[in-house]
């Protein structure tokens, strides 16, 4: 018997379709139009590598010291997925410097030669969706609250310039075991990132998961990662950002596509059904997955696993011997 499997995802569950050609008299019957059509759907509803290549083509990365880092990691990798992204990193950068007024001795992130606002920069980049990655210096000057409400605002703001926009926050990542300063420590970032995690809820943004892929047994920072023994990442730790970071664009591609495949099905109905019989699944799909704006927005791959932790707990090794033990697929990623 021959099998052939496509895995659908979706919020709710995985369909399994199963496409089998039956042996008659020991040759396999020939396959009727429909089965043919089957077979076609299947092999083209699985995600290329290509189209997660690009879902990052005009996405913008924006944080600190420690998103520098990944800048940098992507910067010598350019001949990958990597080269596409764009990025505004700057040593100590946090939501309550980006609100604030650029000068010469701000922290802003230069584009194109010199310091520009934020959502300048974005606007003159064409960005289509935008990742912020901040929280490790917002804790010990806003804390938690101010910096959820600097986030909207700094969105709000990235959002008047730039109105097609999707939005994706990045969680923060923990410290090294037994490593603090002031707010900044283990059990807060939890609550940090639990918060920011609500937020993009609240707000339909995306959130993605990096802090727990790189946790040891204890939920700190594993040490292996540090490159300072204290907050800031190796290249190994980006190996694992970058697993993540597909795994996401891999889980909203399907989720965006089983949305459309829906919506086609169900418009398909009502033309067969008559004038004035409603699509019924039609309306209720987008508030589903993330609300009205699903089918442009990152709340479609609204969705939360556990294998993310268990992921970064089970890890042996670094660099791309440790990414590789990661599951591909949306369990490396917390969203919710």
């Amino acid at each position: 018997m021959k099998e052939r499997t496509l895995r659908v995802g979706c919020t709710a569950c995985a369909l399994i379709l199963m496409i089998t050609s039956f042996p008659i008299d020991g040759l396999a019957r020939p396959m009727e139009t429909t089965e043919i059509q089957q077979e076609t759907e299947a092999a083209t509803d699985e995600i290329t590598e290509a189209e997660i290549d690009a879902y990052f083509d005009n996405s913008v990365f924006v944080g600190d010291s420690v998103l520098q880092g990944f800048r940098n990691y992507a910067m010598a990798r350019s001949d990958t997925w990597l080269g596409r992204l764009q990025f505004l990193a700057s040593v100590s950068f946090s939501t309550y410097n980006a609100l604030r007024p650029v000068t010469s001795k701000s922290l802003h992130p230069v584009y194109q030669g010199e310091k520009r606002l934020v959502e300048d920069s974005i606007a003159l980049m064409g960005a289509k969706k935008v990742f912020l990655f901040f929280g490790l210096n917002d804790i010990n000057i806003t804390g938690i609250e101010g910096t959820c409400a600097n986030y909207i605002e700094l969105v709000n703001r990235i959002k008047a310039k730039s109105p097609d926009i999707e939005v994706h926050l990045m969680s923060m990542t923990y410290t090294v075991r037994g490593k603090s300063k002031g707010n900044l420590y283990n059990d807060n970032v939890r609550r940090y990132n639990e918060a920011m995690k609500n937020l993009a809820i609240a707000q339909g943004w995306g959130f993605v998961d990096v802090a727990n892929p790189l946790a040891d047994e204890n939920g700190d920072l594993r040490s292996s990662y540090s490159s300072d023994n204290y907050v800031h990442l190796k290249n190994a730790a980006y190996d694992v950002w970058s697993v993540v970071l597909r795994a996401y664009a891999k889980a909203n591609l399907e989720v965006i596509r089983e949305i459309l495949k829906a919506a086609n099905s169900e418009t398909a109905g009502a033309g067969e059904s008559g004038p004035g019989v409603a699509a019924s699944g039609a309306a209720a799909g987008p508030d589903i997955m993330g609300g009205p704006d699903a089918l442009n927005g990152p709340g479609v791959a609204v969705q939360e696993t556990d294998a993310a932790a268990q992921a970064g707990a089970d890890l042996e090794g670094t660099g791309a011997e440790a990414a590789a033990q990661i599951p591909a697929g949306p369990g490396v990623m917390t969203v919710q």
